[in-house]
């Protein structure tokens, strides 16, 4: 039986409003939609508003309102305010960092953002590429005490999953003021380009990197390492069904949601489970997505994961000897509750790690003839040999399935490399 509990209810709502918010490049109504949004992420908000900035973080280009009394409103149609100095959409846009507050009298009578009825109030910037600020998210309660810290971070994975939408729009409109020939589905690709990690951490012990190289279309590979504290990290890599637009915005909500769920400190099954159970509820049959996800303990060197139908990583240990570690589960969105098992990688002085899609195995020849997994343990192993770097290790892959097929790809090609030091 599904279990259609009010949490899982809520994650439902909020991936098809992920999917909604990318379908516009209108600033006003997609401002719109992440309003709408909100109210599944913050039960207790009863006043919202969404300030978005230029790429320079400073002009205003829009600033709309969800009301007490009333939906959605634009403050100033023709000419949005300025950013008004020490109110707290310009703390967080400075700050880079989510903001919770009791308000007074006082303060609400001070920050001109404020509603004089508003007792609670978190605020959150959001974050393009870089670190990039183009807007801010601010959310008003007139209990006093609605909002806690959970809000604050809850906030702030909600406005991960939105900005990047936001950021396409700016994108795209600097490039028609620009009279430069734009089409949605190359903003679609920069905005997915941008929610890949810009570089790997530096971890005790280990060595991380990651290369992408797109296909002529938008493609659906996407990977993330996630900071959990205490040295761990979340490792998620999948390659959704299907190029396009439809590909886009499933990565970009399947983005959102894993690193939600693993900021909540829930089990890999659940985080699975659930995000399976999304796709399941909320997209066609036709849509699914293969699917890593782990545990990366640092100082144990230890992973523990669950792969849902992804391309079994490859380890090369130390002595030379090459292990496929083999999906134990279905990929996500194709039944209602499949069930999940997680294993564990224990890595080992020297031993290399690499994640990839099958962007890279299934790259053909002109003969028709596969690049294939045994292919891409040798030029690991070959590496893991020499020593070589784990940037260079995902270079000489990619460099090596190019040769191969002597042109260019038919789908998106990444490669995870880790070595043990």
């Amino acid at each position: 039986m599904t279990d259609h509990s009010p949490s899982q209810a809520r994650s439902g709502l909020l991936l098809e409003a992920f999917q909604e918010i990318g379908r516009s490049l209108e600033i006003g109504r997609t401002a719109d939609t992440i309003l709408a949004g909100l109210r599944h992420v913050l039960p207790a908000c009863d006043r919202a508003t969404l300030c978005a900035v230029d790429l320079g973080g400073k002009t205003v280009l829009c600033r709309r309102m969800r009301g007490r009394d009333s939906g959605s409103a634009d403050s100033s149609p023709s000419s949005p305010p300025d950013l008004a100095p020490g109110g707290i959409t310009r703390r967080v846009l400075d700050s880079g960092r989510p903001e919770l507050l009791e308000v007074t009298g006082g303060e609400a009578a001070s920050d001109p953002e404020l509603s004089a009825g508003s007792r609670a109030a978190v605020a959150t910037p959001l974050l393009g590429a870089g670190g990039r600020r183009v807007g801010a998210l601010i959310a008003e309660s007139a209990d006093s005490g609605a909002f806690s810290e959970r809000d604050r971070a809850a906030l702030a994975s909600y406005a991960a999953g939105a900005a990047p939408a936001l950021e396409r729009i700016l994108f795209y409109e600097k490039a028609v003021e620009g009279r430069e020939l734009v089409s949605e589905m190359e903003v679609a690709g920069k905005v997915l380009q941008d929610l890949l990690p810009h570089e790997c951490p530096v971890l005790e012990g280990m060595e991380v990197a990651a290369a992408y190289e797109p296909c002529s279309q938008v493609g659906g590979d996407y990977y993330d390492l996630i900071p959990l504290g205490e040295d761990r990290w979340g490792f998620a890599m999948a390659d959704v069904a299907g190029k396009g637009i439809p590909a886009a915005l499933l990565v970009a909500a399947l983005h959102a949601s894993v690193f939600s769920l693993a900021k909540s400190s829930l089990t890999l099954r659940v985080i699975v489970g659930r995000t399976n159970q999304l796709l399941y509820e909320s997209v066609g049959e036709t849509r699914y997505a293969t699917f890593f996800f782990g545990l990366l303990d640092v100082p144990l060197r230890r992973l523990i994961h669950i792969n849902a139908g992804h391309p079994p990583p490859i380890l090369v240990r130390a002595g030379g000897e090459v292990e496929m570690i083999h999906a134990s589960g279905l990929p996500l969105g194709l039944f209602p509750a499949p069930r999940y098992f997680e294993e564990v990688i224990q890595l080992d002085d020297g031993d290399l790690l690499a994640f990839y899609t099958d962007g890279i195995t299934e790259s053909a020849d002109r003969r028709g003839d596969l690049f294939g997994r045994d292919r891409l343990a040798e030029v690991l192993r070959r590496e893991r040999d020499l020593g070589t770097p784990a940037a260079e290790v995902c270079d000489s892959v990619l460099k090596a399935a190019r040769r191969f097929r002597k042109g260019a790809p038919d789908d998106d090609q990444t490669v995870v490399v880790i070595r043990a030091d």
